[in-house]
């Protein structure tokens, strides 16, 4: 099973909190304040919407999929070919994924949980 992320990078996460949480009123699913971070993720019918305040922007594809484990990452990697434009990494949250580019260009970051 995978599950579909939309991660932003916010300038303002208090301001961006109050846009998700308050005014459209997406409920929290996981918060953290950490390692120079502040961010939440909210729940969005199934998928999943994450802002991120960082002191080191990394700007991410605008879409993530989050697949259930380290062996089907790779597999994905594998199968993607020249189409990834990174190698499987351990992130700073720990976090382990690929940027695979679709066939128009646009970039998705392909990951699992630790």
């Amino acid at each position: 099973m995978s599950t579909m992320w939309v991660p932003f990078e916010v300038a303002d996460f208090e301001r961006s909190a109050h846009h998700y949480g308050g005014l459209l009123g997406l409920p929290v699913i996981d918060h953290w304040q950490r390692d120079g971070e502040r961010g939440a993720v909210y729940d969005v019918g199934g998928g999943r919407l994450e802002i991120v305040q960082t002191t080191r922007p990394a700007k991410p594809p605008g879409l993530a999929l989050e697949l259930p484990d380290r062996p089907s990452v790779d597999a994905v990697h594998l199968a993607a070919g020249v189409a990834a434009e990174t190698t499987p990494e351990q992130f700073p949250r720990g976090h382990y994924g690929f940027v695979l580019a679709d066939p128009d260009g646009n970039r998705v970051l392909v990951w699992t949980e630790a």
